[in-house]
């Protein structure tokens, strides 16, 4: 009797339900694309066209897979719930034409390449930037020019090495081990130490080694700039 009474009452509990594409996208992709599919992080997904998923088969191999070298993570989800996600994706493309940015892009340009040393930097020790604009949205490019140590990449670190020969280098961390240490500075220059040669090593999280436009470009500079980056979707401008 005891057994058949638990039995009626396992019978009678609600069965759990089938995780939603909108869940499912709240909890494995927001975070990089935004929940609206606006972008962050990672591309935005609110577009009727995505670039490295034409269709929906390119786009379920996208979401199983990760892009290797790109930030994009393969996900650990069954078949059924990576077609049910790739179904919601496909319905944030379904939106009006974002509005245009504020700012002109033809002078971001110039400025990018002129009085504000971007290309300089970006050319020697900076990330390549090429395409850009396919990768980040618009709001993220903003605010990395005036706060570039907000988001940094995972694993990245600056550090500021004081050898006992009384050298200050600070730099990038390129790698380290239990002996060593490589720091890679500002002019791209790579710098080995022995780690015994060092009085220490400092660690500077969240610190980037792109300095912050703030008050160096106005408002309307930095508006423009976005623009240029935004609209940077492939090959050289």
């Amino acid at each position: 009797m005891r057994y058949e009474s638990l039995a009626w009452m396992i019978s009678t509990l609600p069965l759990l339900a089938a995780p939603t594409g909108a869940s499912l996208y709240l909890s494995q992709c927001a975070v990089c694309h935004g929940e609206r599919g606006e972008g962050g992080r990672g591309p935005a997904l609110a577009r009727p066209t995505l670039r490295n998923a034409p269709d929906d088969k390119a786009l379920f191999a996208v979401i199983r897979r990760g892009i290797p070298n790109s930030g994009m993570p393969g996900v650990a989800l069954a078949e059924s719930e990576i077609h049910t996600l790739v179904a919601h994706v496909r319905t944030l493309g379904r939106v009006a034409a974002a509005s245009a940015l504020p700012g002109n892009p033809q002078r971001g340009k110039q400025i990018y390449f002129g009085k504000s040393g971007c290309s300089e930097c970006h050319r020697v020790v900076g990330p390549d930037l090429t395409g850009i604009g396919a990768r980040r949205s618009p709001a993220y490019l903003r605010t990395s020019l005036t706060d570039p140590g907000a988001d940094l990449p995972a694993g990245f670190v600056m550090l500021e090495a004081l050898a006992k020969d009384g050298r200050i280098v600070t730099g990038s961390r390129v790698n380290e081990d239990t002996f060593s240490l490589q720091l890679l500075d500002a002019q791209g220059r790579v710098h080995s130490f022995w780690k015994w040669e060092l009085r220490e090593w400092k660690r500077q999280p969240g610190r980037s080694p792109m300095p912050s436009y703030r008050g160096v470009l106005s408002e309307m500079d930095l508006d423009d700039v976005t623009a240029f980056l935004a609209g940077w979707q492939e090959t050289m401008p």
